[in-house]
């Protein structure tokens, strides 16, 4: 990757990321929005070229409702693709605090990855989910749209700063059901640890909270 001089330093990384969750646009009272941390440890595992595998552990805002949930997936990718990649896998999510909520998901999503202006890339990840929430099945398609800047170095770590956003259809709902945005960098600190970081809001059309803002933790280690 071509790298850049432009890039938040590491020890004003939170002062960055706190300053644009200051400014975060909100259209609607404290009392409608939830503050949760997100944290998150992603596996991967590289078999071969053309392969990976990854185990995500993960606490997420999963549904509709201020409840905390956890989950575990287990994904296997495609990776010799002009455009991208494919994935494929499930992912089971289940209420921390009592029996109230159980998923079962499939999961398959195709991303496609070009560069832009240089020193961009664009991303575009469609997911389609066949869910069984509480044994009753739905289907959800997820559009998400990124762009990140290409790797940069401050102090020999490479940063990826980027910026996304989501949209959900739910087929429970015969509409969009959730819009969500991210911003924040993926720090890597050698070729076996990475760490991401980011500010997450995320609005609900369906169910509540209306609104759920998030600082997430992500530690991504591949073997």
């Amino acid at each position: 990757m071509t790298l850049v001089p432009w890039v938040p330093r590491w020890r004003g990384t939170w002062r960055y990321l706190f300053g644009i969750a200051a400014s975060w646009p909100c259209a609607l009272s404290a009392q409608s929005v939830v503050n949760e941390n997100w944290p998150e440890l992603d596996i991967y595992w590289r078999p071969a070229v053309h392969q990976r595998t990854l185990l995500e552990l993960s606490a997420v805002a999963e549904r509709e409702a201020a409840e905390r949930d956890a989950a575990v997936g287990l994904y296997q990718d495609y990776l010799r693709l002009p455009f991208g990649y494919l994935r494929g896998g499930y992912r089971y999510t289940f209420s921390v605090s009592d029996a109230s909520y159980r998923e079962q998901r499939i999961v398959a999503e195709g991303v496609v990855s070009r560069s832009v202006w240089s020193r961009f890339r664009a991303l575009n990840r469609t997911r389609f989910e066949w869910r069984w929430i509480n044994g009753d099945p739905s289907y959800r398609i997820r559009d998400r749209v990124q762009l990140q800047l290409d790797s940069a170095t401050t102090r020999g770590l490479a940063w990826v700063p980027y910026g996304t956003f989501e949209a959900y259809y739910d087929s429970r709902y015969n509409t969009i059901s959730r819009l969500g945005a991210r911003i924040g960098a993926d720090v890597r600190f050698n070729r076996r640890v990475v760490m991401d970081l980011y500010l997450a809001r995320q609005e609900n059309s369906r169910g509540a909270p209306p609104a759920v803002n998030a600082l997430g933790v992500t530690l991504k280690l591949s073997y």
